[in-house]
């Protein structure tokens, strides 16, 4: 995600940049999905019971007793966003279908999802993340499951709790207005929301995907997605991944998109309205499908045409693009912001013109680093934006510009009041995780030179690829690659607001 006003320098330099080199001209499977953490019953009561499983198997189990008076207990524990997602529970693939129209506010739909409980015990109950709809019928394993709503989450009880590891399906059944929230730090609006020509998108970082349909809305689980967006026969419905079919039945349309990968909540993309599908095969075989609003202009799509070229310098920097999917979404609102659906970035009017697409290079870099790689927690987010912004950096430098230069001159708002590594810096998505994170990258490289950090940087994706990872993870991988312990350097880059000065 690239804040538009925390990044003005960034459009002049890649402008200069692509004028003095020249735009390029132009006419994304298989990883195993993340796991949430294994819970425990300490300290909880527990009862025994004999019955049957969702899925019908005679057992008898020792369960958790369920407590429905505050269903938020049982979130993640994160420092950053609370009450958001369930580590009880693994979702391995969501299959959703939203009915949405042009207009009209509401929406209508029905998720299935593959899960499993990943507790040691029976799991009687779990929640989900909803803001808005209602849910008004729920299944576990094909029997009939309570379901109840208490603020933004949906508790739900299978007839029979759920084993741990076995994996079940749950289908949920839901309609209702979408609650909107704000982007924490930026207040522009968070989930489903109107465009300016009557159709609608989501904006789903951090917490956006709930608003329009049940999720475990944390980034820490991550699954496999098939979005069906269902809309009159004359609008295009736009998701992450890859459209596998559009047919029309009567009057509807139904736009299937498929994402292979494991995906981030916060990452699912949903647009309907009247669209531009522009299709191309792009470098290395990958499919590339970017979507435009009609009324955007031949010379302000011309920005795209970066992007295979963006993907190839990526490639041979960070390892091969991992999807088979590419492309971007312009969506007829000003955003303020840009930001990294899997597959598909988001652009608002703001970020197009006649020149240079404004963030390009950083938002793509995501697929590499925050997409593929998703932090375990949000504390974490330099992760993702730190490595964008540094990726960006390094595409400026392949089109001419100085790194050393960007590295000591690019914008750091907030940088010298907030560290790092210091949840408020990501709960606010401050500079210091953006332009903080990538001079931190940038010492390490000259810390232990081109070559180890390149090799750390091509490792770290290679390892943990579609799943979680925490900044520890990195700074042993570093250590590893480096051959030395790294732990004063990182202590110095990212605990300490002020930062260091740049090794010699």
């Amino acid at each position: 995600m690239t804040p538009l006003r925390s990044r003005r320098a960034l459009a002049a330099l890649v402008a200069l940049a692509l004028a003095a080199s020249g735009a390029v001209a132009c006419t994304a499977n298989g990883s195993d999905s993340s796991r949430a953490p294994t819970t425990t019953a300490a300290g909880r009561s527990t009862t025994t019971t004999t019955g049957s499983d969702a899925d019908g198997s005679s057992t008898t189990s020792t369960t958790v007793d369920p407590d429905a008076v505050d269903p938020t207990q049982h979130d993640v524990t994160d420092p950053v966003f609370e009450h958001l997602g369930d580590p009880r529970i693994d979702v391995r693939h969501y299959d959703v279908t939203v009915a949405a129209d042009p207009k009209r506010p509401g929406v209508k739909g029905t998720v299935t999802m593959e899960l499993a409980a990943t507790t040691d015990v029976a799991l009687p109950s779990f929640t989900l993340d909803l803001k808005g709809p209602k849910a008004s019928k729920a299944t576990v394993g094909g029997k009939r499951a309570g379901v109840t709503a208490k603020g933004a989450e949906l508790t739900v009880t299978p007839a029979s709790p759920l084993r741990p590891g076995r994996e079940v399906t749950v289908v949920i059944t839901y309609a209702g207005t979408p609650d909107t929230g704000q982007f924490p730090g930026l207040g522009v609006p968070v989930g489903w929301q109107p465009d300016t020509l009557g159709g609608w998108f989501t904006m789903s970082e951090p917490d956006g995907t709930s608003t329009w349909v049940p999720v475990n809305d944390h980034p820490s689980d991550k699954a496999t997605w098939t979005v069906t967006l269902d809309t009159p026969k004359g609008v295009t419905g736009v998701s992450n991944g890859r459209l596998t079919s559009s047919k029309v039945q009567g009057e509807r349309r139904r736009w299937v998109w498929t994402t292979d990968q494991p995906m981030a909540s916060y990452l699912v993309l949903a647009a309907v309205g009247d669209y531009d599908l522009v299709q191309r095969t792009g470098p290395r075989g990958i499919q590339v499908v970017v979507a435009f609003p009609k009324t955007v202009p031949a010379s302000q799509r011309k920005g795209f045409d970066q992007l295979d070229d963006i993907l190839s310098f990526y490639g041979k920097t960070f390892g091969a693009y991992p999807d088979d999917d590419a492309g971007a979404i312009v969506v007829a609102t000003n955003l303020g912001l840009a930001l990294e659906s899997q597959t598909r970035p988001l652009f608002g009017l703001d970020a197009v013109g006649d020149g240079p697409t404004w963030a390009l290079a950083h938002e793509v870099a995501h697929q590499w680093f925050g997409d593929a790689v998703t932090p375990a927690t949000w504390t974490d987010l330099w992760l993702n934006e730190g490595f964008a912004t540094y990726a960006d950096w390094l595409y400026r430098a392949h089109l001419g510009q100085d790194i050393d230069q960007l590295a000591t001159t690019d914008e750091v708002p907030g940088q010298g009041d907030l560290a790092v590594l210091d949840p408020q810096a990501a709960g606010s998505f401050d500079g210091a995780i953006y332009e903080g994170g990538a001079r931190a990258l940038h010492a390490l490289r000259k810390t232990v030179g081109d070559d180890a950090f390149f090799a750390i940087l091509r490792q770290w994706f290679a390892d943990h690829r579609g799943k979680n990872a925490t900044t520890a993870d990195f700074e042993a991988l570093a250590s590893k690659v480096a051959g030395k312990d790294l732990t004063s350097f990182f202590n110095a880059w990212l605990q300490d607001p002020t930062q260091p000065a740049f090794p010699k």
